[in-house]
């Protein structure tokens, strides 16, 4: 198994003039999700801000233009194809977004487009990328795991557990026609939860293990998140295993779907150095 990653994601810090204003602009005409806490567009991995009140309009500060350019940019976002890049650009305009520069073409590195826009305060936000990977496209499949779908037949309950299991928040909008639960985690894939039809069931116990699911986090401690995960309701499928360099155990929920949860072996040396 790959090793876990130690950072998931990171913030852009902005000291804003207005953080009302700025939420509204990031929010409406932007497209972005915006709470208290960041502002983001495609999760905490895609563009991810952090927008903070300023003490004093000086502390307000975009970037100048770097030498050769005549815009000064603060943030680069890239996307993967020209397709997604005018469609964010015509997205963009529609909904008036402060355009500092219109879509350009520059024929070194790709070829590479971008276009930039400013926010309220005048920060730059270039969108660019090449139209597929560098070297030209091998799979038109992105090497990304963009959801992982489990079928549930009390849907409530199990949004619970899994927010439960895994410090999730339960929001609203994320509940579609009342079948659909989408979690959205921090490495950018969603958890899908979908109720099961009732017609689809193979019978009142269990769904049937054939169209069961399973998927892989990671912990610091197994021990606890042994403990954690028998303790919010779900059931163990396979104990510790702690004969391999990397300690695991398996559990599953109602409907037969399992979680694997793993303790890499750099976590396990470091827990024992700290006693």
């Amino acid at each position: 198994m790959a090793q876990p990653k130690t950072i998931g994601s990171s913030l852009t810090v902005l000291l804003v003039s207005d953080t009302a204003k700025s939420q509204a602009y990031y929010r409406d005409v932007l497209g972005f999700d915006v709470t208290d806490w960041w502002a983001e567009r495609d999760g905490l991995n895609g563009l991810a801000l952090k927008l903070l009140q300023a003490a004093s309009p000086e502390d307000v500060r975009p970037k100048a233009a770097a030498k050769g350019s005549s815009v000064g940019v603060d943030i680069y976002a890239y996307v993967d194809t020209w397709a997604k890049l005018e469609s964010l650009y015509k997205e963009f305009k529609e909904k008036g977004a402060f355009l500092a520069q219109d879509i350009v073409t520059y024929p070194d590195g790709g070829p590479w487009k971008e276009f930039i826009v400013r926010d309220p305060d005048g920060y730059g936000i270039a969108i660019g990328g090449v139209d597929g990977r560098p070297g030209g496209m091998r799979s038109p499949i992105r090497p990304h795991v963009g959801a992982v779908r489990l079928a549930v037949r009390d849907l409530d309950r199990a949004v619970e557990r899994y927010a439960r299991l895994l410090d999730l928040n339960v929001n609203p909008v994320d509940r579609f026609d009342g079948k659909l639960h989408t979690f959205k985690l921090e490495n950018g894939t969603d958890l899908v939860l979908e109720a099961r039809d009732s017609e689809d069931r193979v019978d009142d116990a269990r769904i049937s293990p054939s169209s069961s699911q399973s998927f892989t986090v990671y912990a610091a401690d197994i021990d606890a998140a042994y403990n954690f995960s028998i303790s919010a309701g779900f059931e163990e499928a396979e104990g510790i295993d702690r004969t391999s360099g990397q300690a695991h155990f398996r559990i599953r929920d109602d409907d037969g779907n399992k979680v694997i949860v793993v303790q890499s072996q750099k976590a396990r040396v470091s827990r024992r150095s700290q006693r």
